[in-house]
């Protein structure tokens, strides 16, 4: 009754995993395998006009349908909530778009102006994500790129560390958060903050709303009052912010305004994102000349990328929403998440890392063909993966540059830094056998040159300048010594004990008149001193006079 054509065997009644979705059982000695069952389920319908998205099981055998929690701002001034709410709120604070009513995974998102202090005219709406203990801000440069600062500190996608992925172009950058599920996409004019439903539905608020697929209650106060969506997002202002000054809008030029959101170009994304919002807005915002110009059309084609489906459609506007790139490269409607550099290490980590589906494309400015990007920070391309030069710039095969006191080339054939020496000019030792002379040897830039120079010691025990002699103490004199110190170049000190002379030339007498007279009185007592000098001054035959002196 046992499977024991199994490897390994089986005993009658044993079940295993055939694989994720299904169970084999020996029955009888044979093996009978059954699927997991799976309810039935019916596509959720979305308020937010998106289609419900499959959530498979851990297994990945089952799945439900969700509600995507997508909350989208563009042009600075329209909104769609998380169930699709649209209105239009024009004010310069900074605000909180989406905020933990009962804060789990000390995730919030704050919208701002970040205006350049040189410039006030320049004041691009930024983002502010803060998960855990990263801060991540997303702000759009003057003239062109959208730099990314975590914690302070400039980045460069892509870039990953423990709990975040940012990817993206010149035009889009991407910020996830595995963990949660989450994924904030910033391109300047718009952007979009997409939470799973399982985890942040009914949990959030903000100007970007609740996530539970219901409308009404999208537009709530502080205090949790429901009011009109203009109302309450003015009360969502970050305390202690400041808010920008409001600038006049661009005169709308109506003749040369599109809006091809309704054309065929942007079909295939029509069932995967309703775009009602954004013809509202594109009348407005579309073709205004300024810098918000086709921002709906922008902001639109975004949510389509991030749901799987590309459309080139800046050549249907007539050339009125055209992007130039720099000479260097071309422009790419459907371009890689992550460039291709010329680092492999580089590439098979973020290739391996990327949580995105593979379908998902960026929009922006790209290396042509028969080119690839050196690094994202130079931002260069080029038509051969060279070298590295000490600069971390590249160095193309045959370059030769100068590195310090080397002459450096990027070997064409092995693709590596080959550096030797400067060369330098062979010079005769000079003679310094003159008096007080002594040979020097001296580095300016990168060859040594030879010269004479005067002997001199450094007197280290008296601090002055160098000199050829001088006396540390009483009895000792030190001399500037024939031999040099090879780390200081100067002479050595060679010092001698001074010899007192002890002998007379001549013999001399002394008389009686002569003779030293003193007296050697030891004692601490004043007094005792003073008694005992006067005797011996007295036993010497001292004077009166010559007492009253002492």
């Amino acid at each position: 009754l046992d499977c024991n054509d199994v490897d390994p065997p089986k005993q009658n009644g044993e079940s295993w995993k055939v694989s994720n979705c299904s169970t084999a059982t020996c029955t009888n000695g044979e093996v009978k395998v059954s699927s997991v069952f799976c309810p039935a389920v019916n596509e959720s319908i979305c308020t937010s006009g998106r289609k419900a998205v499959k959530i498979y099981d851990e297994d990945g055998c089952c799945f439900h349908y969700e509600c995507e929690c997508v909350c989208t701002v563009w042009s600075g001034s329209n909104y769609m909530t998380f169930d699709g709410q649209f209105f239009k709120f024009d004010e310069n604070c900074s605000y909180y778009l989406v905020k933990e009513i009962v804060s789990k995974y000390n995730l919030t998102v704050i919208r701002s102006h970040d205006c350049d202090s040189s410039e006030s005219t320049f004041c691009p709406l930024a983002l502010t994500v803060t998960y855990q203990s990263f801060r991540v801000f997303l702000t759009q440069a003057e003239t062109s790129g959208t730099p990314v600062h975590i914690n302070e500190k400039r980045i460069y996608p892509a870039y990953s560390n423990s709990v975040l992925l940012v990817s993206g172009s010149d035009m889009v950058i991407t910020v996830e958060i595995p963990e949660i599920n989450t994924k904030i996409i910033y391109r300047g004019s718009s952007f979009s903050i997409d939470l799973p439903y399982s985890l942040f539905g009914g949990k959030t608020e903000g100007q970007c709303g609740t996530c539970d697929n219901s409308q009404p209650n999208d537009c709530r106060s502080p205090n949790g009052q429901v009011e009109t969506c203009s109302d309450s997002a003015g009360q969502w202002q970050v305390p202690g912010t400041p808010c920008v000054a409001p600038t006049a809008p661009p005169e709308l030029k109506e003749s040369e305004c599109i809006s091809c959101l309704s054309c065929s170009v942007f079909a295939p994304c029509h069932p995967l994102v309703y775009p009602g919002a954004f013809l509202q807005s594109c009348s407005s915002d579309v073709c205004d000349g300024g810098n918000q110009s086709c921002s709906s059309l922008e902001a639109y084609a975004t949510q389509c990328s991030a749901a799987g489906v590309c459309i080139d459609w800046r050549n249907a506007t007539g050339g009125l929403c055209e992007h130039r790139c720099p000479s260097d490269k071309v422009y790419l409607a459907c371009g890689p998440s992550v460039e291709p550099t010329c680092n492999d290490r580089y590439n098979k980590k973020f290739q391996a890392d990327l949580s995105s589906s593979s379908t998902e494309t960026k929009e922006g400015c790209f290396c042509p063909p028969g080119s690839t990007l050196f690094n994202p920070v130079y931002d260069t391309c080029v038509t051969s993966c060279g070298c590295v030069g000490p600069d971390g710039k590249p160095k193309q095969p045959g370059e030769t540059w100068t590195s310090g006191c080397n002459t450096c080339e990027c070997d064409p054939d092995f693709m590596s830094i080959q550096c030797e020496p400067v060369p330098c000019p062979a010079e005769p030792s000079p003679d310094c056998s003159e008096p007080g002379q002594q040979l020097v040897n001296r580095t300016d830039g990168c060859c040594p040159t030879r010269f004479c120079g005067e002997s001199v010691c450094l007197t280290v025990l008296t601090g002055s300048e160098p000199k050829d002699s001088f006396k540390p103490g009483p009895c000792q004199e030190c001399f500037c010594g024939p031999t040099t110190d090879p780390n200081t170049n100067l002479n050595t000190i060679s010092c001698t004990a001074i010899i007192c002379d002890t002998s007379c030339s001549e013999v001399f007498t002394r008389s009686p008149e002569t003779q030293p007279r003193f007296c050697w009185v030891r004692t601490t007592d004043p007094n005792r001193l003073k008694n005992s000098l006067k005797k011996c001054l007295i036993k010497q035959g001292f004077s009166l006079a010559e007492q009253n002196k002492v």
